[in-house]
């Protein structure tokens, strides 16, 4: 299955897969491995996001492939993560309360870049996406480990991208639109192929009248204006070639490629890279198509059981305070002017940048009451939108914030509408970026970070045992009670879901202690349990005759009180 051709069905693509595991010589019985399991309840679950290179080398053999792209001592390159060793601290994964991971692209990727000096180790440089990169493993080794997440109880996200594959091919100076061919140059230093190995994809020069004519790329430059649409959906992103995903043939070969992974490995649910470089058209495509010969992805998955197949994408783009723009856009690739669902889901990037500019540069509290406000009118799904504090293409949270602002943070995500996101590391306090968590990867110090008496460890393990136990977090309704639009100070809301009321209070003021008074809408009596806190100790709070609750919130202090059942 090194190459995928546009003309296999996919019951030749299953076939042709079965026949590799049977030659390979399967480390577990193929009919024993739990791959087409049901989907879950999306809003309920809590994942963790692990970018594969970092987090764990579970086969040492496949660090270094001797094309001069392993170093662990420098960022660019590869550290020796891989599929084993996810498999390995599945039980420490579990430990912190996460029910699925979510893994970045596995597929055979470009390794080194000569030309960013840069090398693909994050798996976003494709170079064939209907194979395992060799670093990464095996297919036996993704397989068992999608089965052994399963067995657990647990969940297979995985990190995919549309826009783009490596960067193969440039443009030498200048650029002719009428002409493509003019000025085209290939990158020659690419290593370990300099030029993708799967069809159709590998018809990528415009020297060749007949692969010109095929159009399976935009034959254009970089970027240089991102405020424009053209060059944003038809230009390359740094340097990255771009697909003509208007193209049928471009569109076919996706869904191919992409069902193979559910069909083969049993993948729960796909990140969708770089979102907004794809037209909203192709996701309706990629999703819904009814081609039989390359089947939407939604029939692809409810053919392998999984009827709840999620799928979010990532549209990278904050709004400023009071502002809904880029929220509007986000929802524009979620559902199309007429209503009609395109992506089930999409990262929830503005509660991202609202969170960062009130618990890490202080703005008043009000503008993250508006974005939970907002995002519950704006978008049509956002318990199904991820949330999170920082990822792999953003700084850590603790990088400039500070760890009562993280746990605040944490506390805020496991508490809101939304599935919460914690990318690997936060439990272990990591500030640098892209750090690995084994002692032999990239900036660990020289140790291991698998520690599950860490506080932030049992801080979140906390968070999570709460959320699990408590649907009124991943299902209840939203309500704002305090806010403060003068500056960092107090915020609070209630969450409602069947008989279940819940409070959420934070102070993110550093200096000033606090008391505050909400209005619950409950019964005199009634009593809220303390349930999480951070920065401060908090007793029950009982509701008094007018409705209203009484909570002293000492600085940068975080509580959460539910009623008793």
């Amino acid at each position: 299955m090194r190459n995928i051709s546009v003309r296999l069905t996919r019951p030749l693509l299953a076939a042709l897969a079965s026949a590799c595991i049977a030659a390979c010589g399967s480390s577990d019985d193929t009919n024993q491995l739990a791959l087409n399991v049901p989907s879950p309840q999306w809003q309920d679950q809590i994942v963790y996001f692990i970018l594969t290179d970092r987090f764990n080398d579970g086969d040492p053999s496949n660090d270094n492939q001797g094309a001069g792209e392993y170093d662990p001592a420098n960022n660019a390159k590869y550290s020796g993560g891989d599929i084993r060793g996810i498999q390995q601290k599945i039980a420490y994964i579990q430990g912190l309360g996460a029910t699925a991971i979510w893994l970045t692209p596995p597929v055979a990727n470009e390794w080194w870049d000569p030309l960013v000096n840069y090398g693909g180790y994050h798996g976003y440089w494709a170079a064939d996406f209907g194979h395992v990169d060799k670093h990464m493993g095996s297919l036996d080794d993704y397989r068992n480990l999608s089965s052994a997440l399963h067995k657990t109880g647990m969940y297979l996200i995985q990190d995919i991208v549309v826009n783009h594959t490596g960067d193969f091919f440039y443009y030498n100076g200048a650029w002719d639109a009428r002409n493509p061919a003019l000025y085209w140059a290939r990158n020659t230093a690419s290593v370990p192929v300099t030029a993708p190995s799967q069809a159709p994809f590998n018809m990528d020069d415009p020297t060749d009248p007949a692969q010109q004519a095929a159009a399976i790329y935009h034959w254009t430059p970089d970027i240089s204006d991102f405020n424009d649409e053209n060059q944003l959906l038809n230009y390359q992103l740094y340097g990255l070639d771009d697909l003509n995903t208007e193209n049928p043939v471009v569109r076919q070969a996706l869904r191919q490629s992409y069902g193979y992974w559910i069909d083969t490995v049993g993948v729960d649910a796909f990140r969708i890279d770089t979102a907004f470089y794809v037209p909203q058209a192709f996701f309706s495509d990629f999703m819904y198509s009814s081609d039989p010969a390359a089947p939407g992805i939604r029939q692809v998955a409810q053919s392998n059981g999984k009827t709840s197949f999620l799928a979010f994408g990532e549209g990278f783009a904050t709004d400023a305070p009071y502002q809904d723009t880029n929220s509007l856009k986000i929802e524009s690739y979620m559902a199309d002017s007429n209503g009609a669902d395109i992506l089930p889901a999409m990262l929830n990037y503005p509660l991202y940048g609202t969170l960062g500019d009130v618990l890490i540069q202080q703005h008043p509290t009000a503008e993250l009451a508006y974005r939970i406000q907002n995002m519950m009118q704006v978008f049509k799904r956002p318990y199904l939108m991820p949330t999170f504090l920082d990822n792999h293409d953003v700084d850590r949270f603790l990088a400039d914030g500070t760890m009562a602002g993280l746990q605040q943070g944490l506390l805020l995500i496991m508490t809101l509408p939304g599935i919460p996101v914690i990318y690997y590391g936060t439990e272990q306090a990591f500030t640098e970026q892209r750090g690995a968590m084994f002692a032999g990867g990239y900036a660990s110090g020289g140790r291991d970070h698998f520690d599950p008496t860490a506080p932030l460890y049992r801080f979140i393990a906390e968070l999570t045992s709460l959320r699990k136990a408590n649907k009124v977090f991943s299902r209840g309704a939203a309500m704002i009670l305090d806010q403060n639009s003068a500056g960092p100070g107090a915020f609070a809301y209630k969450m409602t879901y069947q008989s279940t009321v819940a409070i959420v209070a934070i102070n993110t003021s550093d200096t000033d202690a606090l008391t505050r008074t909400f209005a619950t809408g409950l019964p005199r009596g009634t009593l809220l349990e303390n349930r999480a806190l951070a920065g401060a100790s908090a007793g029950p709070l009982i509701v008094d005759a007018d409705g209203t609750v009484t909570a002293s919130l000492p600085p940068r202090s975080a509580f959460v009180w539910i009623t008793l059942r």
